[in-house]
This record gives structure tokens, C-alpha cells and sequence, in this order.
């Protein structure tokens, strides 16, 4: 009888204790220079950025009525998603660096853009989610992901005609 108490007094207060917190939640991508950058002050863009998201909506197409879509986070840990996504995040940081006029501006940010692979690996489009506020970190964002063009075909077991893969890019300056 104390046995079960104890245990249901155990179980009650193991309940009580949020382990969550002390997680901590992994970043697709990141970017950190390490040094002391010039000291300018960093100025946003406002109007450019909102032009520049328009520019990149263009390339959108929707995909033939009946085609299966799926939308994921690159950092999404999904057995069926995560080989392709680690493919794709490798073939982007080979590539991906921190924007020299916007390192020379201190600009700092997070850009969330929104990618969608067809089932051949050609990008069908790329589209700013989430602006940082600066255009430099904002179309070179875009820019590296276009870059990185063509990525794998979607491997069959699918049965996608397009992934929308959304991803975030961090943008932080070492002082």
C-alpha cells in the first residue's frame, strides 16, 4: 500500500516538472561572424524590401489541379521528410555566407523565405516569408537559395508533385 502511494505521489509530481524548457531548439541555419565589425549604424529598408518581395512572387505557379502538395520546415525531423531536407540544407550552406555590404552595415535579422522544389528538383519558387528589415540580408537570402538550384528530384515514395519547404535563415554579427 505505501509502495503505491508512493509511486502515485511520485508519478503526480514528475507531472508537476516541465522538461521542456530546457530544450533547445535546433536552428536550421545560422550565420555568425566572429570579430569586430566597422562602426557603422545599421539603417532599414522598408520600401525595397516590400519591392523586392513583389519581384519574387512572380516565378510563382500553381501547381496542375489534382497534383499533390506538402508543406514542411527544414528543420523538420519527420522520418519521411528529413533525408531530403538534410540534402537540401547541405547543398544551400555550401554556398551561404553573410552578405559583405550588409556585414559592413551590421545588419542583423532573421529571413523566413518559403521554397517549393517540383518533383524534377527544379525551383519552382522562392518567396520571402518573413523580411529582416534589411534588403541586403533579404535578397541574398533569396539569391543563395536560387543558387543552389537544381536540388534532388522528390524521391517517388512521395507521390508529390511540389514540396514547400519553408526555412529560416539567422543573421547574427560576433562582437
Amino acid at each position: 500500500m505505501i509502495s503505491l502511494i508512493g509511486h502515485a505521489a511520485l508519478i503526480t509530481a514528475s507531472s508537476m516538472v516541465d522538461l521542456r524548457n530546457q530544450e533547445k531548439t535546433a536552428q536550421p541555419f545560422t550565420v555568425h561572424i566572429a570579430g569586430p565589425p566597422p562602426p557603422v549604424t545599421p539603417e532599414k529598408d522598408g520600401d525595397a524590401t516590400d519591392k523586392k518581395v513583389s519581384e519574387d512572387s512572380r516565378d510563382a505557379k500553381p501547381a496542375p489541379a489534382g497534383d499533390r502538395e506538402e508543406t514542411v520546415n527544414i528543420g523538420s525531423s519527420d522520418v519521411k521528410y528529413a533525408a531530403y531536407l538534410s540534402g537540401v540544407k547541405q547543398k544551400i550552406l555550401r554556398i551561404w555566407k553573410y552578405p559583405e555590404a550588409a556585414y559592413q552595415m551590421e545588419e542583423e535579422g532573421v529571413v523566413v523565405v518559403k521554397m517549393s522544389i517540383d518533383a524534377n528538383g527544379r525551383l519552382s519558387q522562392v518567396a520571402l516569408m518573413n523580411s529582416s528589415g534589411f534588403i541586403h540580408l533579404d535578397s541574398s537570402t533569396l539569391d543563395v537559395v536560387r543558387a543552389a538550384e537544381p536540388y534532388q528530384p522528390l524521391p517517388r515514395q512521395y507521390d508529390l508533385s511540389r514540396l514547400h519547404i519553408i526555412a529560416s535563415f539567422n543573421y547574427r554579427i560576433e562582437k
